[in-house]
């Protein structure tokens, strides 16, 4: 006798398993969330944009004080060294951090290297990578998704007797198909194969 079937309880347990349970991984589909990606984005660009002012009004304030605030205009030692007693320098020397550390979620430096024109990252922006890798990664393939939204709707969606595995917000999170990865793309098979798998399945059953 086989392994009795191991039953989780309905929810985040049992939608968890039941992604788990191929070997093939093709049920690793997940939300992209696009719109709030994009949305980050923005945020983030418009606060680079508000640093980058504050930073050009305190320059243009250090042009009229003394001479060692123009000295730290140009001397990163002497700024550095003068932010630990000088108020104005702090205030600079605070500024540019958070601008450093802004940036670092946000841009991407890139270079074309001479010889083969690959593109190079020489500094890689979180934010954008991260967008970047996820755009490479495939939408589920239709087939998969119907199985997938079939289990997670506890039949066909609309289906009177039917009702998603999460609730809330969430019981949304699989509706729009161009809004989801799949971390694994399906493999591609023949036109033979694919036809056999869809159409005569019933002649490879077990009794």
């Amino acid at each position: 006798m086989g392994r009795p079937e191991k039953h989780y309880i309905e929810g985040y347990p049992s939608l968890a398993a039941f992604i788990a349970s191929d070997p093939d991984r093709t049920t690793l589909i997940f939300k992209r969330f696009d719109r709030l990606a994009a949305r980050n984005l923005l945020h983030l660009q418009s606060e680079l944009a508000k640093l980058e002012a504050e930073q050009d009004a305190l320059d243009k304030r250090a042009s009229a004080e003394d001479m060692q605030s123009k000295q730290c205009l140009r001397n990163w030692e002497d700024f550095s060294q003068a932010a630990g007693t000088d108020l104005r320098q702090k205030e600079r020397l605070d500024l540019a951090q958070r601008i450093q550390k802004v940036l670092k979620e946000y841009r991407a430096l890139h270079t074309i290297h001479k010889d083969y024109l690959e593109l190079l990252l020489t500094r890689i922006g979180e934010a954008l990578i991260l967008e970047s890798t996820l755009a490479r990664f495939p939408e589920p393939s239709s087939k998969i998704l119907k199985a997938f939204r079939r289990r997670f709707f506890n039949g066909d969606k609309g289906d009177e007797a039917s009702f998603p595995v999460l609730g809330g917000n969430s019981s949304k999170l699989f509706d729009d198909e161009h809004d989801l990865v799949a971390l694994k793309a399906e493999e591609q098979q023949d036109r033979l194969t694919t036809f056999a798998q869809d159409h005569l399945a019933f002649l490879f059953q077990v009794s």
